[in-house]
């Protein structure tokens, strides 16, 4: 992966000793409102986190893969959100309690650090999808998102950057509040321009890094994923 989740083994090892949960595709691990058990490590699996507007419809607000850790805010504040997350694919988890993750990496700086680093690449992405949302085209928002998953699942290949995350056209459309058809059909145009394509596991790929970063500008595309553009 382009951008790896937790790096470190202490981390990890301590979840690792906590408790372990299995999650078959379209399980529900946490509904809105719901206070968590504890603090998440995804071992393997990916996970959609969305909320649910007056009227039923989904938004898509992110996507956690291995090594991502969640609920993000809710160690800290305490603050429990309207958001569900649910399991995209055969999903497995650790968990330990909350008080036992805050007083870990309190007492491990070099922890404290990536937690902070972690943060900051959050923060920096939810003002990234704020910016995105206000594209009036499709087809740049579209490529904004492509680039994102990217960036987080992405691996070189001799094909391009494959997204080894099996996201459907529905989802992908629901976290940039456009419909699954007009998502269909910047896709397509994408594919018929070779920015893109599908390898034989229908995992998304990116033929062509650098046009498709130009679709919603170089210099945007280099200021928000530095470590992906160095392949462009």
């Amino acid at each position: 992966m382009i951008q790896q989740g937790i790096r470190s083994k202490e981390l990890k090892a301590m979840f690792r000793g906590g408790r372990h949960f299995e999650y078959q595709k379209g399980d529900t691990i946490l509904r809105a409102r719901e206070t968590p058990r504890g603090v998440y490590l995804i071992e393997s699996g990916l996970i959609k986190m969305y909320s649910l507007s007056k009227q039923g419809d989904e938004h898509v607000l992110d996507f956690f893969g291995e090594g991502d850790l969640f609920p993000i805010i809710w160690p800290f504040r305490r603050s429990v959100r309207s958001m569900y997350y649910e399991a995209l694919t055969a999903t497995e988890l650790w968990m330990i309690p909350r008080d036992n993750f805050r007083q870990f990496i309190s007492s491990h700086p070099v922890v404290m650090s990536e937690m902070l680093e972690r943060l900051v690449d959050r923060y920096h992405l939810y003002v990234g999808r704020i910016d995105n949302l206000l594209y009036s085209d499709a087809l740049e928002r579209s490529a904004y998102r492509l680039l994102s998953l990217a960036n987080r699942f992405g691996a070189r290949t001799d094909e391009g950057i494959v997204i080894d995350a099996l996201i459907t056209h529905e989802d992908l459309a629901h976290s940039i509040s456009t419909t699954r058809e007009t998502f269909g059909r910047s896709m397509s145009r994408m594919q018929k321009r070779g920015l893109i394509g599908y390898d034989d596991k229908r995992h998304i790929v990116i033929r062509d890094l650098g046009a498709l970063a130009g679709v919603i500008g170089r210099d945007e595309s280099a200021a928000m994923w530095p470590e992906l553009m160095q392949y462009a």
